[in-house]
């Protein structure tokens, strides 16, 4: 009976899914990653993606949620946000050194005149802080549970209230600053940002189960926290994170687009060098998302990797790309604090990941 059960668990802890008949993913990698994801008792999901678009989705973990459950994908929507801005400057409707107001001649932030769309992208706006509004009696900003408030009324309202002082300001990580880039856009296309999304993104790419979290409903099923952020992690409303975090759908989502922008579906490659420009002065931030070089165990060479984070209540996310070679290693986590890591600290669990991704 405890050979039985024992097996049971086992069974459950290791889900696999393949895009492919065969899996492109050479075994050796497989096994490195999984027993290095096992090792550290990772209780989420893990996919590695080829350059061909076959990938290999890993669940672990006591009662592993199926490779193809939704998610949340917390401020990796910062992502979809950075190229959908860097489409309109493609297209000459978005000029990354013209202020907010030249798109939304009506905003009433104190700077407005001064704001760059490029300091927005770069977290030097100085706008209001989300995470600094007054917490509710359960330890909340109350920026978060606010029921009534959509992303569009917080664009106009908080995040249009007193700044830190005139933009560019000094690196400062803000949710206000996609939630109103989001609104611009919104501007300059005479779109929803979410329809923009819809149309750019999840329809061409195939993104079946992406969708974004609606203030005044209750949220999409998707795969909760196990951690312990997980008693909290209900009262947060999903619904206000708009572009800085609303996103949902499965890790494979993820990977269709992490494929496209490596390819030539979303951007030139000139577009993503500039979204993807960054250096040590600058703490290697780019466009809502890091760049840096790594020297990866196993590498001839530091590989650039392309990394961009996501962490709201109880769930935390890895969105590795690796331009140069194609692949990209995705890493969705139930459990809150995980650890990841960080790769250019040359250890921890991501660094060992990617360097077994990478470096074959």
């Amino acid at each position: 009976m405890r050979k039985a059960s024992a097996a049971l668990v086992i069974g459950t802890a290791l889900m696999l899914l393949s895009t492919a008949a065969s899996a492109r993913v050479p075994a050796p990698v497989l096994d490195k990653v999984r027993a290095r994801a096992t090792q550290a008792k990772f209780d989420g999901t893990i996919l590695i993606g080829e350059r061909d678009g076959t990938s290999e989705a890993s669940s672990l973990g006591p009662k592993a949620p199926p490779p193809d459950a939704v998610w949340r994908w917390a401020s990796i929507t910062k992502q979809l946000t950075a190229v959908i801005a860097m489409q309109e400057v493609a297209s000459g409707k978005l000029d990354l050194d013209a202020p907010v107001v030249r798109y939304w001649t009506d905003w009433k932030a104190p700077f407005g005149k001064w704001l760059r769309i490029r300091d927005l992208l770069l977290h030097n706006s100085g706008l209001p802080q989300p995470d600094a509004s007054p917490e509710d009696k359960d330890g909340i900003p109350a920026f978060y549970r606010s029921a009534a408030k959509s992303p569009k009324v917080s664009a106009s309202g908080f995040c249009a209230g007193l700044a830190r002082g005139s933009p560019p300001q000094k690196f400062e990580y803000n949710n206000c600053d996609s939630i109103v880039l989001a609104e611009v856009l919104a501007r300059v296309t005479g779109k929803s940002f979410e329809q923009l999304l819809h149309e750019r993104l999840a329809k061409p790419l195939g993104m079946t189960s992406f969708g974004m979290f609606e203030v005044n409903l209750p949220p999409a099923k998707h795969v909760q926290p196990t951690g312990e952020f997980s008693d909290k992690d209900r009262l947060l409303n999903l619904g206000v994170y708009g572009a800085s975090g609303g996103a949902y759908g499965t890790i494979g989502d993820l990977w269709k687009f992490d494929h496209a922008l490596m390819g030539k579906q979303l951007l030139t490659a000139d577009l993503k060098e500039k979204m993807w420009a960054s250096s040590r002065d600058n703490g290697y931030y780019g466009f809502f998302q890091w760049i840096y070089p790594a020297a990866l165990k196993g590498c001839s060479k530091p590989v650039r990797i392309v990394e961009r984070q996501g962490l709201v209540g109880g769930i935390e996310l890895r969105n590795f790309i690796m331009p140069e070679s194609g692949r990209a290693l995705i890493m969705f986590s139930r459990h809150r604090p995980t650890n990841l890591g960080d790769p250019w600290e040359g250890k921890g669990f991501a660094y060992d990941l990617l360097s077994a991704v990478v470096c074959r």
